[in-house]
């Protein structure tokens, strides 16, 4: 018996390679099936300078150049810092910086900026409630105020300006120092011209102003753009405040819907940057805009110890996210947004408990104490670890189909090109398949059918540098 074979020619499927470049930061605006491929839902410690996954945020030792050599401050303070201020001194052409710390065990420390040393104390005088620079009798300083009352900082000396009563808020303005007492959250009140240590109300000493509860409590107050603006729980005030009383006069300009967030508050070049319940908003003395709407969906709804400061050109947001973390409560990252570029870096399991803006001829950048990963303190930089406690790097993409919905498709191959090793996990119809990445050209061998697909790149390394991520993929017909 003869037998007939016969062959058939399957169809090539239609073979195409996707890239995956210029990345992206997080975005949460739209949802994850209509986001651009290089965007992505869920991104932390990586930053994405000129469209490359690299290290992203981390914290070193602070180290000052003084007289042609590196210092290095350490902190041999054992108690946690609560609070960083900074103030300046001048003596004919020299500046001398110092930045004062409050910590839990109620002590003032004090560290100069220009000089070797280390943090010393200074003493006790009861809970920092809030400070502010000022020259008072020809000699610069802080003002501060506590649970004990109003004291005048210089250099190491402490001096009692015989207020009791304490403040919650202050600034300096005009030669005045405008403050909201404990007592009283709707009456702003102002000293004496040159003297913080006269509170008279009188129309040649101090007075104060009284607000209704339209906007809830005053929280703040900050001299900005030659005005004094009152920051409410629900709003803002400009008050135009001479020399002379009688031409005071007070100005709501913003009523907003979310809470405040009195700590976050923060002077920012040309802008005000604040969080509220609602968001994040810059104020340029007369409008609001919200930003950072990338992240808002994330942001949770409690914020206990949420703080923040600004340095060249950056407001630092200690915020808590509502993504996987470590930290049980309290802030739990770091968002970094360039005001100028609008470009936003998050650092995430890391909870800070103060931080302040420096910027001197020895030493420039954010100080801040980390308690988690490690207790630290040190400089933000972007060494991709906290003390050499390496930081947890992530960037996912949205989940696609890659824009086609009919017939098969499968995930030959992917190649990636890194510098240090990661780990790259394809989610294909939600199973997680991860290899391994290597420092070089990677081609990794699929062969996995998928209708829907989503990219991860992982890292544990304290440097790594992600350029591009191609997919092939083979489709067939229905």
């Amino acid at each position: 018996m003869i037998r007939k074979f016969f062959s058939e020619v399957l169809p090539s499927p239609a073979r195409k390679r996707f890239r995956i470049s210029s990345f992206k930061g997080i975005s949460t605006t739209a949802a994850e099936e209509n986001m651009p491929f290089n965007y992505s839902p869920k991104t932390y410690n990586f930053a994405f300078d000129k469209g490359v996954l690299e290290t992203g945020t981390g914290m070193s030792t602070a180290v000052a150049k003084i007289g042609g050599n590196d210092w290095s401050f350490v902190k041999h303070v054992t108690s946690p810092f609560k609070e960083l201020y900074l103030y300046t001194m001048h003596s004919g052409e020299y500046r001398f910086d110092r930045v004062v710390a409050y910590a839990e065990d109620g002590k003032l420390y004090d560290l100069r900026l220009n000089v070797r040393n280390s943090f010393s104390p200074i003493g006790s005088y009861g809970e920092v409630l809030s400070a502010t620079e000022f020259n008072y009798d020809g000699k610069d300083g802080l003002l501060f105020s506590s649970s004990q009352g109003l004291f005048f900082l210089s250099g190491t000396r402490v001096e009692s300006l015989g207020i009791e009563e304490p403040m919650t808020a202050m600034c300096t303005h005009n030669d005045r120092v405008f403050a909201l007492f404990k007592s009283d959250p709707f009456k702003l009140r102002f000293s004496d011209d040159f003297d913080p240590s006269n509170w008279n109300v009188s129309l040649f000493e101090g007075g104060y102003i009284s607000f209704s509860g339209e906007m809830g409590e005053l929280i703040k107050v900050l001299s900005f753009g030659g005005y004094v603006y009152a920051f409410f729980e629900h709003g803002i005030a400009r008050i135009s405040a001479f020399n002379d009383q009688t031409e005071f006069s007070v100005k709501k300009l913003f009523l907003s819907v979310g809470l405040i967030r009195k700590d976050t508050i923060r002077i920012c070049g040309d802008r005000i940057m604040f969080s509220a319940a609602d968001g994040v908003y810059a104020f340029d003395g007369i409008s609001v805009s919200k930003v950072l709407y990338e992240v808002e969906g994330l942001f949770s709804s409690d914020q206990t110890g949420a703080k923040a400061t600004f340095h060249n050109g950056k407001y630092y947001l200690a915020c808590r996210l509502d993504m996987d973390s470590r930290i049980a409560e309290g802030p739990n990252s770091l968002l970094i947004y360039d005001i100028w570029k609008g470009d936003l870096e998050v650092a995430h399991d890391l909870a800070l408990s103060c931080m302040i803006g420096v910027n001197n001829e020895c030493i420039s950048g954010v100080m801040a104490e980390a308690n988690y990963p490690v207790n630290f303190l040190g400089m933000i930089d972007r060494s991709g670890s906290v003390n050499s406690t390496v930081t947890y790097k992530l960037w996912r993409s949205p989940i696609t189909t890659l824009g086609v919905n009919r017939g098969k498709k499968m995930l030959r191959e992917v190649i990636v090109r890194a510098e240090g090793e990661a780990t790259i996990t394809l989610s294909l119809d939600g199973a997680d398949h991860s290899f391994p990445i290597y420092a070089g050209k990677n081609r990794i061998k699929v062969f996995r059918p998928f209708d829907t697909i989503a990219v991860s790149i992982s890292s544990d390394s304290e440097t790594i540098r992600i350029t591009e991520a191609d997919l092939t993929v083979d489709f067939f017909g229905e």
